[in-house]
């Protein structure tokens, strides 16, 4: 997932206002990071094109629903685009608002829905998607966003549910089956959701972004069964209809790692502007004075979202814990994401800070979500089990 909103704190300007000596307390315990070529702000990135001003011009004049819809989609599509995660919170500013309003349009609140999605706030943003689909059952838009937060989640029985409707309904068949079957694969039925993708011919003819997201569920199920270069094909493939997918080229990254290809990862996650996410898997699969500058990188980010009072990313502090050796923050780190998301990422993140923290409660708390869920991973299982021997 990506970074969460930045906010503007201003306690510590009215405590100089009033309280000499509170605020210099509070210039001791200002952010500062340690890399000199830390970006905290990309001013150049955060100034506005022409389409963005004059769509902002016009919500300025009239706030109403559509205005305030074209703008917020603009600044999440600028968000994604450019790597910005500031434009996600112009894009809550504007939608909060608009959505509190009675006669908000499924449009405004399936975008605030998105939104909160991007800083993990997955219970307000189901419930902003239960209330448009019970107002309108056959919104396949918003039955497939309530389908990924429910996987996102590990509601496997809920998104299937969706993802059936989502089929049923006359939905894109490509994103209804790859959906369909990553609930169900979650829900204990690997080889048959695998079954499910082989059956069906992927169309040319289909959009881009539904293609890469039928190839990324479809590696994710050869990674789970232990086929690492079928994995990597499709991963690739994804990555090249949607060039611009970080959780695809994270994804990819984390499989060339694990096969032991550091330079390709390496090379795969160096793009401009990177995330916090894919930052950090670079941590991993580089060496020397680079890699103490990226973690320098990534552990400024870190401190900097505290320092905002951000909600954390905890799959990537986990991560950037175990490169260090940090094996107990690790598993604090892995048991807080994992109260909150639980995708492959965030199982094997839990099961590698287990076993490396040595923590036997940890494990056996993972080991009983697997079966209670039925959700199988060939790397995840093998971690364990060697814990387990010895």
């Amino acid at each position: 997932m990506a970074p969460a909103r930045t906010r503007v704190v201003l306690v510590a300007m009215l405590a100089a206002a009033a309280h000499a000596e509170k605020a210099a307390a509070a210039v001791a315990n200002r952010f500062v990071p340690a890399d000199p070529q830390f970006v905290v702000a990309n001013v150049r990135q955060a100034t506005p094109d022409t389409a963005l001003r004059e769509l902002i011009a016009r919500w300025r004049a009239s706030p109403d629903d559509a205005a305030s819809a074209a703008l917020a989609a603009a600044f999440l599509d600028r968000a994604s685009a450019l790597r910005e995660p500031m434009y996600v919170g112009r894009a809550e500013a504007v939608l909060g608002p608009a959505a509190a309003n009675p006669r908000a349009s499924a449009a405004v609140r399936r975008l605030y829905a998105e939104a909160l999605q991007y800083r993990h706030a997955f219970n307000t943003a189901e419930a902003l998607l239960d209330a448009i689909l019970l107002a309108t059952p056959f919104d396949a838009a918003a039955r497939q966003q309530r389908a990924s937060v429910r996987l996102v989640r590990g509601d496997f029985i809920g998104a299937r549910a969706d993802c059936a409707r989502l089929l049923a309904g006359g939905g894109v068949q490509s994103i209804a089956l790859a959906c369909l079957a990553e609930a169900m694969a979650g829900a204990g039925q690997l080889q048959r959701a695998q079954a499910l993708l082989a059956a069906y011919p992927l169309r040319n003819d289909d959009a881009d972004a539904a293609r890469a997201y039928f190839l990324t569920v479809r590696a994710e199920l050869y990674e789970r069964s232990a086929q690492p270069g079928r994995a990597i094909a499709d991963y690739r493939a994804a990555l090249d209809l949607a060039p611009g997918a970080d959780p695809i080229r994270a994804a990819l990254a984390d499989a060339l790692t694990a096969r032991g290809d550091l330079a390709a990862a390496a090379a795969l996650l160096g793009v401009a502007r990177p995330s916090l996410a894919l930052t950090v898997r670079h941590v991993a699969c580089t060496r020397g004075g680079e890699q103490a500058s990226l973690r320098s990188q990534a552990t400024a980010w870190l401190d900097l979202e505290a320092a905002r009072g951000d909600a954390q990313h905890y799959r990537e502090v986990a991560l950037l814990a175990l490169e260090t050796g940090e094996a107990q923050r690790a598993l604090g780190a892995a048991l807080a994401n994992f109260k909150v998301q639980r995708e492959l990422a965030d199982v094997r993140v839990l099961a590698r800070a287990a076993v490396a923290a040595r923590d036997l409660a940890a494990r056996r708390e993972l080991e009983a979500w697997l079966r209670q869920t039925g959700f199988r991973d060939a790397r995840t299982e093998n971690l364990l089990a060697a814990a387990a021997a010895g």
